[in-house]
């Protein structure tokens, strides 16, 4: 009984895996996103369906920031930032965890066809405690997008998506 007590007292006293950007931390709930959000003077707020928060700045905003927020029974549990989309910062990311995370958990290579052509995504991840960090790029006929997500595990979909 001591033993499963001390075993107990053990597990308890870990350190909780939870990532956090910025003041964005998992687990927050969306209420407290959505105040956190208004020093951020973002142009424009979203909500998609009942677990998604998009905010962003219109294209004429040289800030051109553009955040997804995703939810699981009110709890924050992903936030993918976009960044400057080119190939080279792709790379330079997917190195930096690759450092930092050794090789990737996951990787999603993916092709498929959209209106007006051909839409191409290579995304990572990588995993620390029960978090999932990953960057994925999307080569679309007329542009691209580059965007890095942080996840946890949740019970409303399977991690890393």
């Amino acid at each position: 009984m001591t033993a499963l007590g001390l075993l107990a007292g053990l597990l308890l006293a870990l350190p909780a895996q939870a990532w956090e950007v910025g003041e964005f931390r998992n687990g927050m709930p969306r209420a407290e996103v959505e105040q956190a959000l208004k020093t951020w003077n973002f142009d424009k707020a979203l909500s998609i369906g009942n677990d998604g928060l998009f905010v962003y700045d219109l294209p004429n905003n040289p800030a051109g920031r553009r955040f997804l927020f995703t939810f699981c029974n009110d709890k924050l549990v992903a936030f993918e930032q976009e960044v400057e989309p080119a190939f080279r910062h792709f790379v330079v990311i997917a190195s930096n965890y690759s450092n930092l995370y050794g090789n990737p958990l996951k990787v999603i290579p993916y092709t498929s066809v959209v209106a007006n052509g051909e839409k191409n995504l290579l995304a990572m991840f990588w995993r620390k405690g029960s978090d999932y960090m990953g960057i994925k790029y999307v080569l679309y006929p007329v542009s691209e997008q580059l965007s890095m997500t942080w996840q946890v595990s949740n019970n409303c979909w399977q991690a890393p998506r």
